[in-house]
Parts: structure tokens; sequence; C-alpha cells
């Protein structure tokens, strides 16, 4: 199951990337951040960021080692665009981090999971200390200790209603 970030809207939601100095400051430290939560997760992890007002094609890097990819939209094409996309190719279902409702929608409507900037960052948070802030203390969480099998048919039951 990848992880798939709204690169922006992460950005102007939470403080640790607004209190970084300048837009590209932020950028590299969300997509730090990413490659840290993919070595700790397993899962790959897809940052998307909108570049549909500048002149180049859309553009995919991969960093560490291929666990993220650094997508940047097309012109004319939103970052939103492109998850969108993203989840309509994907095999298995991913998880969103966004803010945008209407991308939550669509991404619930693809068989994905929604969270909120918030949830990514309480992931960063529960990182070990090799990979976070030192002064952050480590949470566990059970779903770590869990099966993706396990989680899979609890995310089901939450979303009936049981």
């Amino acid at each position: 199951m990848a992880l798939i970030l709204d690169g922006y809207n992460l950005i102007g939601a939470l403080d640790r990337y607004r209190v970084a100095g300048t837009l590209d400051a932020a950028r590299d430290l969300l997509i730090n951040d990413a490659s840290k939560a993919a070595g700790w997760t397993g899962r790959p992890l897809i940052v998307v960021f909108d570049a549909h007002r500048g002149p180049e094609p859309e553009r995919v890097e991969s960093r560490a080692g291929g666990a993220v990819r650094v997508i940047y939209s097309a012109p004319g094409e939103s970052a939103d665009d492109v998850i969108e996309r993203l989840l309509s190719r994907l095999e298995d279902s991913a998880t969103v981090y966004t803010a945008d409702f209407a991308l939550q929608r669509a991404a619930l409507a693809r068989g994905s999971t929604r969270a909120t900037p918030r949830e990514f960052a309480n992931l960063l948070d529960e990182l070990p200390a090799v990979t976070r802030a030192p002064n952050v203390p480590r949470k566990s969480r059970i779903a770590d200790r869990l099966s993706l099998e396990t989680l899979r048919k609890l995310e089901e039951m939450r979303r009936k209603g049981m």
C-alpha cells in the first residue's frame, strides 16, 4: 500500500514546513521526511507537487533508492489531477495525505484511505530517534504490530460502521 502526499497542501498545513523559511527549504524538508517515513514503514511513498504554471512537462524524480518518487505536475494539470490518476492506476489501495476535502473523497471513492496532514506529522513523531529529532519521544501504536491483511480488514469494518 503506497503513501501519497499532496506536497504543497502538507507544506501549508503543518508548522514544521511553514517555518522552514523558503518554499524550496520546505519542499526539501518534506521530501527528506518522506524518505524517512518510507524507510520506516517499508511502503513506497509518492510526493506530488503542483507545477501546472511551469513551462516544463510532468517531471518524476526517484529518491532514496526508489523508495520515494517525487512528481511535479505538468502544465495545466494540478497535483490533485496527478494523485487521482495515480489512484486509478495503482494495483493496490493507497493512503492519501491531504487536507483537501475533494481529494479525500476521490481517494475514498477509489477504495483508498485518506489521512490528514496532522496524521502525517504523527507518523513522523513515531519514527525511531535515528530518523527523527531525538527530543521527540517515540509513540507505540498497535497498527505497527498488525499485519497488512489485519489492517485492511479493520479498515473495511471501520468503513462499514461496525
